[in-house]
């Protein structure tokens, strides 16, 4: 089967483009033909074969302008890209991508799939400016009722819940996450956790907080920076990840003095990652939208308590070291207990 995958962002940028990478790993190996298009970062190849998957990044994206450019340009470039190549199944990772891609699904008469990669709704209110909310608000509702999808995976109950009376296509509630079992079991025996905590500065007797992840509104960082603002115990919260919040973040750090406190290390290796997620002493996840993270699968399966809030999937993970908030100030209490 040849199969196109069509995402704005794709490995290495963030967590559930991990998942997508291990996708198409897991595809190719089982004999069936790749193709990826993408958008272009930092001076990356226009085009690439990466392990068998071949990966094509014709534009960039990255601010709202940028990201509108990229889907109307897409529409075009994908119906070239199409021809002669007898592509069987579309997949495409929401929001930007998915009318285009579906489109060019539909004038060729075959399938197309559409990954729901977050649900905000009514939620972009507290993310963002009233206009800039209004317009991703209507987005999804647009993106979701007039794309010509076959089929639309979302990950978690509470999202197909909540576009059931949107779409005529069918709906699968499908975990999109690949954890690596042999990563996993490295991180779990050969972390040096004495070495890492040195390594980052933390003293034995901070505590030791985590976060992981793209550097974005969603992830709600800058509101665990004020709820930590208050804490007399000593205590060090890193942040793995980059993106377009990072200034934000390092702007308020600096604001409520904080800067011996917070420590952001931008992008590591998975590797990495999970060597500091399993030497800390809880991975937080704050997120005001989510479907099923994969940082909260594999902070779990290294033995790490998580506190989360309620959001998407987050709820319907069954753990006993995973903890569900309400709001960010129940963290101090948590740990207190």
């Amino acid at each position: 089967m040849k199969i196109l995958l069509v995402s704005e962002h794709f490995h290495p940028y963030g967590g559930a483009e991990l998942s997508l990478w291990k996708l198409c790993g897991a595809l190719t190996q089982k004999g069936h033909k790749i193709y990826v298009v993408t958008a272009r970062h930092n001076g990356q190849a226009d085009h690439e074969v990466k392990d068998g998957v071949e990966i094509y990044r014709p534009f960039p994206t990255g601010s709202l302008l940028p990201r509108f450019l990229f889907s109307v340009r897409l529409y075009s470039y994908l119906n070239k890209f199409m021809s002669g190549k007898d592509i069987d199944i579309v997949y495409n990772i929401s929001y930007v991508p998915t009318v285009p891609a579906t489109f060019i699904a539909h004038k060729y008469g075959i399938p197309s799939v559409t990954l729901l990669g977050h649900l905000c709704g009514g939620k972009w209110f507290r993310l963002t400016s009233p206009p800039l909310a209004v317009l991703n608000y209507m987005v999804e509702i647009v993106t979701i009722r007039f794309g010509k999808h076959s089929t639309i995976v979302v990950q978690c109950q509470d999202s197909a819940n909540k576009i059931a009376d949107q779409t005529r296509a069918k709906i699968e509630v499908m975990g999109n996450t690949f954890l690596d079992p042999i990563a996993i079991a490295k991180a779990k025996e050969g972390t040096d956790i004495v070495k890492v905590r040195r390594n980052l500065g933390i003293a034995e007797a901070d505590l030791f907080l985590v976060m992981a992840g793209a550097l974005i509104r969603t992830k709600n960082v800058p509101a665990v920076v004020k709820a930590l603002a208050g804490w007399r115990r000593n205590f060090k919260l890193v942040l793995v990840g980059e993106g377009p919040e990072r200034p934000r973040i390092e702007g308020l750090v600096r604001r409520l003095g904080l800067g011996e406190n917070v420590l952001l290390l931008g992008k590591k290796r998975h590797e990495e990652t999970l060597a500091i997620i399993r030497a800390s002493d809880v991975l937080l996840l704050p997120s005001i939208c989510e479907q099923l993270p994969n940082v909260v699968l594999e902070a779990l399966a290294l033995g790490k308590p998580v506190i989360a809030t309620k959001v998407g999937g987050v709820p319907e993970i069954k753990s006993a070291n995973l903890h569900l908030v309400d709001g960010l100030e129940e963290i101090s209490q948590l740990i207190s207990a």
